[in-house]
């Protein structure tokens, strides 16, 4: 048996405590005399030795559950023989019931184990129905678990979205073959739509295996609005989130040290109000909104201690990176130098302050859900290593599942004893 994390193993000396509580519990007898020993019976010495028995077994239990856990947290994996002759094929299930990889799927299932991209690997099913199947598998993450699989080559048939990367590239001493399943048609997706003024903008996504597009385009008929909601009318009714383009508020805080950037940064948000089409109020510091604004910006050698709300921070740094740049608590973010018209410029600050606006966070998640762009096989392939020796080419078989399924029946085991026994 190996593990995929040793160092865990340390823990085992876990195993000492309740050892030194058992032997610390045990008290010392106590001395009583009695002027005869014919009325005592020998049944006190076996009940004597029964609870003793009973505790050892206890102890005993109890420092294998231990062990157990200990080992459930290294990671504990059987070594056994790979097959080289042998090649197992993985599908991604929401290709799985297509008409053009079910046929190849069926026909390979009589030689060699067909199995789902997925988690555990499940066996592929020729009559299920994986349409409804919309999880999107991480690929590098599963490359790491198929060391897992008995067979040392290994198919996978798969869209191959950008998506699904969401790992460092990882190393693997299987021979993976990646066959990617290209995509045919450019799917258009309605996202979200703005309300301005009396007009209505609706954001559409087009995306196909090479691009992802965004796409505006100006409502005057053909739709529907429900509270927060558009309704387009079409042959399938769409529902697409709504928001209004309302004034964004800024409180903007600057003492005389910082007359400079108050200026930049003034630009900066005139720039942006003509870039969105949108109005941006900024509010000084005989009129801040308490609590209501968008952004706050405190530009002063001084602490800021109201932490309600975002707040742009004046913090100088000589190795940051960017003008701006997040800190360790969420919603605070730092000005990590004095502006002048070379870094304004350069490091694009009217980007970077929308950016810590988030006014399209909500639309950039609704985009990567429906992002099909693919990856090619030398994009998406693993970086091979050859094993330097026949026993590291063996096939590692994760046994957590065993080993878990053991300490739950100690575990009742332990408990259904101590309360029989009341110990």
């Amino acid at each position: 048996m190996v593990f995929a994390n040793p160092s865990y193993l340390w823990a085992l000396l876990g195993l000492l405590v309740p050892l030194a509580i058992h032997l610390w519990s045990k008290k010392e007898a106590k001395t009583i005399k009695i002027g005869s020993i014919q009325l005592l019976d020998e049944s006190n010495s076996r009940q004597s030795s029964s609870i003793q028995l009973n505790e050892w077994l206890l102890l005993l239990l109890r420092m294998l559950i231990i062990a157990l856990i200990v080992l459930l947290m290294a990671g504990p994996q059987w070594r056994t023989k790979g097959n080289q002759k042998q090649i197992t094929y993985l599908v991604e299930a929401s290709i799985a019931n297509e008409a053009s990889i079910s046929s190849v799927l069926d026909s390979l299932q009589e030689e060699s184990p067909v199995l789902l991209l997925k988690n555990g690997f499940p066996e592929w099913e020729v009559d299920a129905d994986y349409q409804s199947y919309k999880e999107q598998p991480n690929y590098w993450q599963l490359v790491q678990k198929m060391d897992s699989l008995r067979s040392d080559s290994i198919v996978v048939f798969t869209k191959a979205l950008v998506k699904g990367i969401k790992s460092m590239r990882p190393n693997t001493q299987k021979k993976i073959h990646w066959v990617v399943m290209e995509l045919e048609e450019t799917q258009d997706q309605p996202l979200m739509a703005y309300k301005r003024g009396s007009g209505v903008e609706l954001i559409t996504a087009s995306s196909s295996g090479r691009v992802t597009k965004i796409n505006k385009e100006a409502l005057e008929e053909g739709f529907e609005i429900n509270n927060d909601s558009l309704r387009l009318r079409s042959d399938e009714a769409i529902r697409v989130p709504l928001k209004l383009m309302d004034t964004l508020h800024i409180n903007l805080y600057v003492t005389d040290d910082f007359e400079r950037e108050r200026k930049y940064i003034e630009a900066s948000f005139r720039a942006l109000s003509a870039f969105l089409k949108r109005e941006i109020v900024i509010h000084k510091e005989d009129e801040l909104k308490n609590n209501q604004a968008d952004l706050n910006i405190w530009l002063s050698k001084g602490p800021n201690n109201d932490s309600e709300g975002k707040w742009l921070v004046y913090q100088e740094n000589p190795l940051a990176k960017q003008l701006i740049e997040s800190s360790p608590r969420k919603n605070l973010f730092y000005l990590t130098s004095k502006l002048n018209p070379k870094n304004t410029v350069d490091q694009h600050l009217p980007e970077q302050l929308l950016t810590i606006l988030g006014l399209d966070n909500e639309l950039k998640a609704l985009a990567a859900n429906v992002d099909t762009r693919q990856l090619d096989e030398a994009e998406l392939k693993p970086n091979y290593v050859e094993p330097k020796r026949k026993r590291e080419s063996a096939t590692l078989l994760d046994v957590s599942l065993w080993v878990f399924a053991i300490l739950a029946a100690l575990m009742i085991v332990e408990r259904f004893i101590s309360n029989y026994k009341k110990q």
